[in-house]
Parts: structure tokens; C-alpha cells; sequence
């Protein structure tokens, strides 16, 4: 009985984590789709604190676990600075600064929830991420499926507001793909899985890559493709091409590999249109990425016109513009930044230069070196516990937009660098390691001194 509830208890401080962590789609269905009579912010607060309520162990503030400590303490650091730059050093979001304590309190309760977090999570964690993200797709699909103003083309978000002015955030939903895919990679790859289990997966792994590709993210479609790529080059260096042939043309994985294919296939063949919606979302995702490369080559598209940055890569190129007349034209200034908020860069390394002054960039700088090279190590040698693992290439996913788009104060950049803090580049005890099994007990003659064994 006590390990049933010591299981549950583990599977409710998951469930938490992923609330707090990537619990806005599912706020987005409740409160949009739904419709529960909430004010967005506080139907957002208090969804967020239900997970932090979940998060408290039974052993709360008696037995505490070590976070990277460098890193937790410059994450610290950084958090009160901005709450001091909100009140001593603020003339543009004096308005803002009542909910952006909130969003602080938010921070630091997380903080305080993961050092109270046992280590022993990284048992139920996969599962229960697989779970969680997979509910959060279905409500986006019934959401869509039910929206009149939502059309095949459109990125796909949970919309709200006045009709004809309906807006959404597809970024949060090309995140809980992310996670989704990355936790049914490890689910299906996990040591003596069946074949039922790998299927699953594999088919998982599918629909959250077409989650991914609806909401038409650039980041989150980079970042994952760097993340392939670092997970292929980490793990087939030390396997010859001979071990990768016989892997790759084993029965069990020929069968798991063709199986999503052969059901891609048989759905073109009875629904057609299937096939042009892929060509056409494939176009337009294509189509972002290849102008963008050609505009900044100063290159004509195949119209023949001169290539134009989109409206996000043209405020980052200005944001880049910016912050060299700002180093160029007033060194100075950038020793204490100019105020909290004071410019959106939408690339949050620069802003936190150009806000916040030499201290706060160094900070933030140290915070993703630290948690970088930790990934980089973790990937190398393939991790020890899942969690380290899932948090490493979490890492990965998230890098392009860390660099690229949001704020550095926000909860949806703050909360995966706590995360981070807490669980990479820290040790864990050996019973936690995979594919750990127990030393057997010594015998009786090995128990007993060998100067009192018998001749």
C-alpha cells in the first residue's frame, strides 16, 4: 500500500510540474473553448497555482534537493534584479508592474516547489508527459474541429476575442508538441519495450509532428531539427555503419518504421484531399523559411521580386540594427541598460543587454552557457536518469526561440530555466540510473573474515 501511494504521489508532483511548465494550451481550451466565466489572468493564476499544488511533497521545507547550484543562484540573481529594475529603474511599464510581481511570486514559488521535488519523479515523469501532452493536442484538434473561423491554412491556435478580430498563441502548442514528441521518443525507446508500446509511440511521435507543423512555429521547427541532429551525430559516432544497417533492417524495425507510412497511405487513398492539405502546408512552411534565407542574401523569390523578411524576422533584424547603434553610439549606457522594459527587442539575450544593462546580460549569458554545455554533456554520453536526458534535449528544443522571440521576464522563458536549473548538471543517486539493478548480497563465506574461515 505504502508504495502504491509513494507511485501516485510521484505521478501528482508530474502532473504539477507539466501544469506549471506547459499548462497553457489546456488553459487556453478551458477558459476559451470551454468557456468557463474566468477572467483570463486569473483563471491563468489559478490553473498555474493548482500546479504548484500539486508539486508539494509530503516532505516540504524538511528534506531539500541540491539544484545546479552556480546556475539556480544566478537564475536567483537575475529574477531580482528584475524585480529591482521594476521599481528603481522603471519609466515604460510602471502599469505593468503589479502583475509582473504576480508573475515573480509565480517564479520563485516554482523555484522553491522543484528543490522540494524529489529526484524520484524521473520514474513516472515520461508517462505521464505522453499523457498530458496528448490531451492538450486532442483539445487543440476539437477545438479547431468546432471553430467557423478557423480554415485549413491558418495556424493552428486556439483562438478568442470579437469575431472578425479572433487572434491565438500557436507557440504555446508548437511547445506542448515539442514535449510531446520528445517524451514519446524516450517512452518508445525505453529498455525491453513491446512491440504494442513502440508502435504507439511511433505513432505519437507522428501526430505531435503534425501538431508541430500546423502552428507553422519557425522556431520550434529549427530547434527540433537541431535537436535531431545533435541526438543522430551523439549517438551514431560510436556505432559503425555495419550495427546501423542490422538495426535498421531488423524485422521489428521495419515493421514499426512502415507502419505510420502504410497508414498515411491508406488514409490518401480513401480521403485524397489529405494529400493536397500536406502539399499545401509543406508550401507555406517551406515557403517562410526559404524567402527569409533569400531576402537576407538580398535575392530575388521565384516571382521574381526582391525578397522580403516576414513582420517577426523584420522586427529582429531592426532589434540587431538597434543594438549596434546602441554599443557604437552609447557605450555608457549599456553599463546599467535603460530601464525595465524599456525597449522589446523580441530576442531576449539583446534585451536584457539593452534593458538591463552589462550585469543583467552577463547573468542571463552565464545562466544558458552553464545549462548549454550541461546538455551538450548529458547528450554525449547518453545521460544517466530520464529526466537529465528529457531536460537536456528540452534544452535543445527551446534554444531558438530563447534567442529568437519573447521576453526575458516572461513565465513561459522563466519557468523551463528553472526547470533547468533544477535537474541538469546535478547528481543522482545510482538507483535512479536506467537499467540499474541491485547488487546481489554477498554470500556467507565472502561475509565472513578470512582469517576466521576454515583451512
Amino acid at each position: 500500500m505504502r508504495n502504491f501511494l509513494h507511485k501516485w504521489a510521484l505521478i501528482r508532483m508530474c502532473l504539477g510540474l507539466f501544469i506549471v511548465l506547459d499548462g497553457y494550451p489546456l488553459g487556453f481550451f478551458f477558459k476559451e473553448t470551454v468557456g468557463i466565466p474566468i477572467d483570463s489572468a486569473i483563471f491563468t493564476a489559478g490553473f498555474m497555482l493548482l500546479g504548484m499544488v500539486l508539486m508539494v511533497p509530503t516532505t516540504i521545507l524538511r528534506k531539500l534537493y541540491a539544484p545546479n547550484i552556480p546556475v539556480f543562484n544566478a537564475l536567483l540573481a537575475f529574477v531580482f534584479m528584475c524585480i529591482l529594475y521594476a521599481f528603481l529603474f522603471n519609466e515604460i511599464a510602471v502599469g505593468e508592474r503589479s502583475k509582473d510581481m504576480v508573475y515573480y511570486a509565480f517564479v520563485i514559488i516554482f523555484m522553491l516547489m522543484l528543490v522540494n521535488v524529489p529526484n524520484e519523479i524521473t520514474k513516472q515523469l515520461i508517462i505521464v508527459g505522453v499523457i498530458f501532452t496528448l490531451v492538450s493536442n486532442l483539445a487543440l484538434v476539437y477545438a479547431l474541429m468546432i471553430d467557423p473561423d478557423w480554415t485549413i491554412g491558418q495556424r493552428a491556435a486556439i483562438q478568442f476575442g470579437e469575431p472578425g478580430e479572433k487572434m491565438g498563441n500557436p507557440h504555446v502548442f508548437s511547445r506542448n508538441a515539442q514535449i510531446g514528441l520528445l517524451c514519446c521518443l524516450m517512452w518508445g525507446n525505453r529498455l525491453n519495450q513491446s512491440f504494442f508500446i513502440k508502435a504507439l509511440a511511433i505513432a505519437l511521435v507522428l501526430f505531435n509532428v503534425v501538431i508541430l507543423m500546423l502552428t507553422f512555429s519557425k522556431s520550434a521547427i529549427l530547434s527540433t531539427l537541431i535537436a535531431a541532429v545533435i541526438f543522430i551525430v551523439v549517438n551514431l559516432k560510436h556505432t559503425s555503419p555495419k550495427q546501423i544497417l542490422k538495426i535498421l533492417i531488423s524485422p521489428l524495425s521495419l515493421i514499426v518504421l512502415s507502419l505510420p507510412f502504410l497508414a498515411l497511405i491508406g488514409l490518401i487513398i480513401v480521403k485524397p484531399e489529405i494529400w493536397d492539405i500536406i502539399t499545401l502546408y509543406g508550401d507555406m512552411i517551406f515557403g517562410r523559411f526559404s524567402e527569409n534565407i533569400l531576402a537576407l542574401l538580398g535575392a530575388e523569390n521565384q516571382k521574381g521580386d526582391l525578397a522580403e523578411l516576414d513582420g517577426s524576422s523584420v522586427n529582429r533584424v531592426l532589434s540587431w540594427t538597434y543594438t549596434t547603434y546602441a554599443v557604437m553610439g552609447d557605450p555608457l549606457g549599456l553599463i546599467m541598460g535603460y530601464g525595465y522594459k524599456y525597449f522589446f527587442m523580441d530576442i531576449p539575450m539583446l534585451e536584457t543587454l539593452i534593458n538591463q544593462g552589462i550585469f543583467g546580460f552577463l547573468l542571463y549569458a552565464f545562466i544558458f552557457y552553464q545549462m548549454g554545455k550541461s546538455s551538450f554533456i548529458i547528450a554525449n554520453s547518453s545521460g544517466r536518469t530520464e529526466i537529465e536526458i528529457w531536460c537536456a534535449y528540452l534544452y535543445f528544443f527551446f534554444i531558438v526561440s530563447y534567442f529568437t522571440s519573447g521576453r526575458p521576464y516572461e513565465m513561459a522563458t522563466l519557468h523551463p530555466l528553472c526547470l533547468f536549473a533544477r535537474f541538469l548538471g546535478v547528481t543522482y543517486p545510482p538507483q535512479l540510473t536506467r537499467g540499474y539493478v541491485d547488487e546481489p548480497l554477498p554470500t556467507t563465506d565472502n561475509a565472513i573474515p578470512a582469517t576466521l574461515q576454515p583451512a
